[in-house]
C-alpha cells in the first residue's frame, strides 16, 4: 500500500512540474524611430484580482497630435471581453526627449474559464514633420490562472513534506522488515535443526506417523487461530485509531464546556454581588422612608401646637384691645402706654407666626434632638475634600437643617470629630419682647 502511494505521489509531482513551467517575460517594449514605449506587468494573474500596469513613453522627435490608446481583452476559450479601453496619452505637441509615465489598474473577472489569457492592443498615432503616422501593436500579455505560480510552489512544498513523511514511514517499514527477516533466519536455523533431527528419526517415522498426523492437525488449528488473532489485532488497531479521534474530539468539547462554565460562574458571581447591593439599597431606602414618615407625623403635631399658641396670642390681643377701649377716657399717658402694649403684642404675634413657620420649614416639623441618633446614623455621608479644603454639604442634609446658599455655619472640634452646625443669630428685639411677655404671664 505504501509503495502504491509513493507511485501516485511521484506522478502528481511530475504533473505539477509540467504545470509550473516558466511563462512569458514580465514586460513589453516598443522601439520605433520616433517613439519608445515600455510596459511592465506580471506575467501571470490570478482570477478575480486586480493588477497595476506601469507605462512609460519617450519621444525621439518633435511630435504633434500625439495619441496613445490601450485596449486589454480577456480571452477565455470561446468568448472575449474588453476589460480596459482608454486613451492613456493625448498631447497636442511634444518635443524631442519628452517622457511620460502612468500606472494603470485593471481587474480580472472572477468566472472560471478554460485557458484564459490577457491580450493587449496598442494604437499610437502622431504627426512628425506634418506627416501622420499610425502604429499598431498587439501581443500576448499575461496568462490568467485560478492558482498562481507561488501558490503552486506552496502546494509542491506541501507535497514534498508529505513525501518526506512517507519516506519516514517507509524507513520504519524497512526496519520492521529487517526484524522479520532476522526472525525468519532464526526460524530457518530452527528448521535446519529440526530437519537434521527428522533425518535421524526417519527410521522411527512409521511408529510416529500417527502422532505426526495428530500434530499436523493441531498445527493447522493453531495456524487458523493465529490468522484469526491477526485479523482481530488489525481490527483492534482500527478501533484504537477511532477511539483516539473520538478522545481528541471529546477533549476539545471539554475545553469549550469548561470555558463556558467559568464564564457562567463569573456571571453568577457578578449577579449575586448586584443582588446584595440592591438588597442593601432597599433596606436603606426602607429605613429612610420610615424616618421621613415619623418626621411627617411629628411635624403635624408641632403644627397643631403652634396653631394653638397663635390662638392664645390672638385671645390676648383681643383682651388688650378691649382694655384699650375701656381706658380711652383716661389720661393721654395711660392711653399711650396701653396702645404701645397692644402694638407690641400684635407685632409679637406676627413675628412669632413667621418664626414658627420658618422653624417648621428648617426643622422639617420635628423637634431638635428627637431621634438625633437615628438621623445622625441615616445622614452619614462620605464626601471628598476639594481644592482649597472645601467640602460639599449633601442636599438632603441641607434641606433638613434649613440651610441655603449664603447661610453661615459654625465649625467646631470635639472628641476627635469636626462638627458643622448652623450658626444661630441672636434674637431680635421683637423676639425678646415676646419672650419677656411669656415669662411675665
Amino acid at each position: 500500500m505504501s509503495v502504491g502511494k509513493g507511485r501516485i505521489i511521484g506522478l502528481t509531482l511530475l504533473i505539477l512540474l509540467v504545470m509550473l513551467s516558466p511563462v512569458m517575460a514580465q514586460g513589453y517594449s516598443m522601439i520605433e524611430d520616433d517613439v519608445e514605449v515600455r510596459f511592465n506587468y506580471p506575467s501571470e494573474i490570478k482570477m478575480g484580482t486586480c493588477i497595476t500596469i506601469s507605462f512609460w513613453m519617450k519621444a525621439k522627435n518633435n511630435l504633434t497630435d500625439l495619441s496613445v490608446r490601450l485596449t486589454l481583452t480577456y480571452h477565455a476559450n470561446s468568448y472575449t471581453q474588453v476589460i480596459y479601453d482608454k486613451i492613456i496619452v493625448s498631447e497636442t505637441s511634444v518635443t524631442e526627449g519628452w517622457t511620460t509615465s502612468k500606472s494603470i489598474n485593471v481587474c480580472i473577472p472572477r468566472e472560471v474559464a478554460p485557458e484564459p489569457h490577457l491580450q493587449a492592443d496598442l494604437e499610437t498615432s502622431y504627426k512628425v514633420n506634418g506627416s501622420s503616422k499610425v502604429l499598431e501593436h498587439d501581443w500576448y500579455m499575461s496568462i490568467v490562472r485560478s492558482e498562481t505560480y507561488e501558490e503552486l510552489e506552496e502546494e509542491l512544498e506541501e507535497a514534498r513534506s508529505k513525501i518526506n513523511s512517507l519516506k519516514d514511514e517507509i524507513d520504519d517499514l524497512k526496519a520492521e522488515l529487517d526484524e522479520k527477516e532476522k526472525a525468519l533466519e532464526s526460524l530457518q536455523e530452527e528448521y535446519n535443526s529440526l530437519l537434521a533431527c527428522y533425518q535421524q528419526l526417519q527410521s522411527k517415522y512409521d511408529q510416529l506417523e500417527k502422532s505426526y498426523k495428530d500434530l499436523t492437525s493441531q498445527y493447522r488449528e493453531l495456524d487458523r487461530r493465529y490468522d484469526d488473532l491477526r485479523d482481530k489485532h488489525q481490527q483492534t488497531l482500527l478501533d484504537l485509531e477511532r477511539l483516539r479521534a473520538k478522545y481528541d474530539l471529546l477533549s476539545r468539547d471539554y475545553g469549550k464546556l469548561d470555558e463556558n462554565y467559568r464564564n457562567l460562574l463569573k456571571d453568577y458571581e457578578n449577579t449575586l454581588a448586584d443582588l446584595k447591593t440592591y438588597r442593601s439599597m432597599y433596606q436603606d431606602l426602607k429605613a429612610r422612608y420610615g424616618d421621613l414618615e415619623s418626621r411627617y407625623h411629628d411635624a403635624l403635631a408641632e403644627g397643631a401646637s403652634l396653631r394653638q399658641r397663635v390662638a392664645d396670642l390672638e385671645s390676648r390681643y383681643g383682651d388688650l384691645s378691649r382694655t384699650y377701649q375701656s381706658l380711652l377716657g383716661e389720661n393721654i399717658l395711660a392711653k399711650n402706654v396701653i396702645f404701645a402694649q397692644a402694638a407690641a403684642v400684635a407685632a409679637g404675634v406676627g413675628i412669632y407666626i413667621l418664626v414658627s413657620r420658618r422653624f417648621l420649614r428648617r426643622a422639617g416639623g420635628k423637634p431638635e434632638g428627637a431621634n438625633s441618633n437615628s438621623n445622625e446614623e441615616n445622614s452619614k455621608r462620605v464626601q471628598k475634600i476639594l481644592s482649597g479644603r472645601r467640602v460639599t454639604i449633601p442636599r438632603d442634609i441641607a434641606e433638613m437643617l434649613g440651610l441655603r446658599e449664603g447661610d453661615k455655619v459654625e465649625i467646631s472640634l470635639g472628641n476627635g470629630r469636626m462638627i458643622i452646625k448652623p450658626a444661630r443669630e441672636e434674637a431680635s428685639s421683637e423676639e425678646k419682647i415676646i419672650k419677656e411677655t411669656e415669662s411675665e404671664n
